[in-house]
């Protein structure tokens, strides 16, 4: 089963992914990392202060890197990992856009054009709009304390279960 675990900047979606892994046994692949790792970008913009992925050839090394994998689950987490489009199961993280912002700039010290851009993808719900136009089913978590975490992972497992019983 492949979980694409994603959301913007900030939200906690490498924690949960990192213990979720932890707890079922998961593969977990850093989607922005193993594109790098690759060299599977065209460009970094140094406005954004980021690499320019080249999607369709990260997506192609993902599709071999699992053929070569036996595993039962695999995690692939990032703020783009919604559009990997052979997922079963796509979990969004979300969190308070005040405590994004305290996340971004006191934790990340982004600069404010990368925070604002953030916080207003998050707010218009960019990635749930790009997952309904892929008709993707999709879950939508809000990590704002400490606690939350368990509480998602908790939630994920639950859904995986379910998941492995429909099919």
């Amino acid at each position: 089963m492949i979980i694409c675990i994603t959301g913007v900047p900030g939200v906690g979606k490498s924690t949960i992914a990192k213990k979720l892994a932890e707890q079922i046994g998961a593969v977990l692949i850093d989607i922005y990392d193993f594109a790098i790792k690759n060299n599977l970008y065209e460009e970094y913009d140094e406005a954004e202060q980021t690499y320019i992925i080249d999607e369709n050839k990260l997506f192609q090394e993902i599709d071999n890197y699992i053929k070569k994998l036996n595993n039962k689950y695999i995690i692939i987490e990032g703020n783009f990992a919604h559009l990997y489009d052979k997922c079963d199961l796509y979990i969004v993280i979300k969190t308070d856009p005040n405590i994004l912002y305290e996340r971004l700039s006191k934790e990340r010290n982004y600069p404010y054009n990368k925070i604002f851009t953030n916080i207003w993808a998050m707010n218009l719900e960019v990635i749930e709009d790009e997952l309904e136009e892929m008709k993707k089913d999709y879950y939508v978590f809000y990590n704002n304390k400490e606690s939350d975490i368990n509480n998602i992972i908790m939630e994920i497992k639950r859904l995986i279960e379910n998941k492995e019983k429909a099919n």
